[in-house]
């Protein structure tokens, strides 16, 4: 399913072990610096860069927590095992997260960009996953079922705590143009602000977040900036 990979070559095979370990490395100095956060009862959102940058911080809340949830936005599943044998690529993210048993739920949203393995993955994992495809969601919509309804069914999968993990692909096009793989499709703002609120109401709390892949450009930039203060607004809210 992933073609020819640099594992494949031995040429290539020792720079890819540096690649791994230097993400391997990445990855312990987020947990680490995320750990100093928890310790200080602070909150974190990290920011990217690539997708792959919050796994360490999802190690450290692993610590922290016995149980919390995912609830994912993007358009890709990003539930590939190494993809092309990096092992902590972009594409491999909520893979690697599943790995921690303290994850008790992924609940991915505007997913467009998905493999068959990754299907697999998802239906053979009893409901630890919960995928809801951006044509399903559109598909809903154009039956009546408003997206204030459908918020609150995407919530009602999550645990008491919620970690928060915003690819900017996942949204319209139009909003990041410039990040590195667009699909046509997806959410708008003030969807993705629609369903955080409802996280909230719901009583749930928000406990991390990270936003991700936004593009080398001022637009971009502005709307992911929009994002983060939105984001931290949420994480600051008790619910009652």
């Amino acid at each position: 399913e992933q073609g020819i990979t640099p594992a494949d070559n031995p040429d290539l095979a020792a720079t890819l072990e540096r690649v791994n370990q230097g993400c391997r490395t990445m990855s312990q100095w987020v947990s680490e610096q995320a750990q100093t956060a928890l310790e200080h009862q602070k909150k974190f959102i990290i920011v990217g860069g690539d997708h792959s940058v919050p796994l360490g911080g999802l190690e450290a809340l692993a610590q922290k927590y016995s149980s919390f949830g995912i609830l994912h936005l993007d358009a890709h599943g990003d539930l590939r095992n190494a993809y092309e044998g990096f092992q902590e690529s972009h594409a491999s993210i909520m893979f690697n997260a599943m790995q921690l048993p303290q994850i008790s739920k992924l609940v991915q949203v505007g997913i467009r960009d998905i493999s068959h393995g990754e299907m697999a993955l998802i239906q053979q994992s009893d409901d630890r996953i919960v995928t809801y495809l951006d044509t399903q969601l559109k598909q809903a919509a154009y039956g009546g079922q408003n997206w204030l309804q459908q918020c609150r069914d995407i919530v009602s999968h999550l645990p008491e705590h919620v970690y928060i993990s915003c690819d900017v692909d996942g949204l319209d096009p139009k909003l990041c143009p410039h990040t590195g793989t667009p699909v046509p499709g997806g959410l708008n703002l003030e969807d993705v602000y629609c369903l955080w609120r409802e996280v909230i109401r719901s009583g749930r709390r928000i406990i991390g977040g990270d936003i991700c892949e936004t593009g080398n450009h001022e637009w971009d930039g502005n709307v992911s900036a929009r994002i983060l203060y939105k984001l931290f607004s949420f994480m600051t809210i008790v619910p009652s």
